[in-house]
Order: structure tokens, then C-alpha cells, then sequence
């Protein structure tokens, strides 16, 4: 698949931080978006009620994004994963994001077989359009991403995402 366009570097393209820690859901998510990528962190144990949550959270910020395709990174190092009543919501956002222009999911993992056994789960049945991108190291997402769109300016969305990690891109 090509590249996407140029994304816009204005701070004002950036979208809220969320981060979800309710009382009835393990674990937490927070995302930023800039243009047409939207970036999301997951930590934690996820139980069914964060999934649906995560779930409609992460569908209303992509409908955010500008129309056209997109890229959605997930930064899914810090998840402990969950059960298997984690995999219907989950896989009904996988379904929606290939219905809507996903062209590239990009996963940044650190659990290589269980996190890819999962992600597996969630897209079984799946008419996949997009381009799946697993990297275990930041440095290949750093350099997969200035591929995929060159001269996506990072730093406002690192130092938002990443205020305990600042240092994850230099």
C-alpha cells in the first residue's frame, strides 16, 4: 500500500487524551490523533465492560480523523491482556475500523505470541483491507512511520501520550 498524505503539524489537529479507569472496567487506554493517524496506548488487564468502552472510544475519535484513509497505531507494550469475553467488542471495532479506511494498524508489542494470538482472535472473520504492521522495537515503528507518512511531526503527541517517557522518540 502507498503512503498517506502529509499530515498537518499544527498542534490544533491534535485530539484529547483519554484515559479510561473507571470503576468497572480494568486497565487504561488513552489515544491522541494528528491529521489521519490516531495513536493509542493500552495498559493493563482488560476486562468486557473497558473493551466496550475502548470500543466506542476509539470509533467516535476515528470518526474525528479527516475523511480518507487512516493509520492507527497501538501501543499494546503495557497490556496484560484479557479473557475471551474481551474478543466481541474488540472484534467489532476491528470490523468497523476495515469498513472505514484503515489502510495501516500498526502494533507496537511486547508479548509477541500472546499479543498476536490475541490480535489474531479479534480479527478472525475479518475482510482485512488495511496493512498489518507488528514492531517490537521503537525504533522500527519510528522508522515504518516515516515511511508510511514522511514528515509526520511526532513531538506534541509523544510529549502528551508520553509525559512519563518523553525520551521514546529521541
Amino acid at each position: 500500500m502507498g503512503s498517506i498524505l502529509p499530515f498537518s503539524n499544527s498542534e490544533s489537529a491534535l485530539l484529547m487524551v483519554i484515559e479510561d479507569n473507571s470503576v468497572d472496567s480494568h486497565g487504561v487506554f488513552n489515544y491522541q490523533a494528528v491529521g489521519s493517524l490516531l495513536w493509542i496506548r493500552v495498559a493493563g488487564g482488560i476486562n468486557y465492560e473497558f473493551a466496550c468502552r475502548y470500543r466506542d472510544t476509539i470509533i467516535n475519535a476515528a470518526r474525528q480523523l479527516p475523511p480518507g484513509p487512516w493509520i492507527r497505531v497501538t501501543d499494546i507494550r503495557a497490556w496484560a491482556l484479557g479473557g475471551p469475553e474481551v474478543i466481541p467488542p474488540l472484534h467489532e471495532l476491528m470490523c468497523w475500523c476495515e469498513e472505514h479506511e484503515l489502510q495501516h494498524s500498526v502494533n507496537l508489542i511486547s508479548l509477541p505470541t500472546l499479543q498476536t494470538h490475541m490480535l489474531d482472535l479479534m480479527m478472525r472473520g475479518v475482510a482485512r483491507h488495511s496493512e498489518r504492521h507488528l514492531v517490537e522495537q521503537v525504533s522500527q515503528l519510528r522508522s515504518l512511520l516515516q515511511r508510511l507518512s514522511p514528515g509526520l511531526d511526532l513531538r506534541a503527541l509523544i510529549a502528551k501520550l508520553y509525559a512519563d517517557d518523553v525520551t521514546l522518540f529521541d
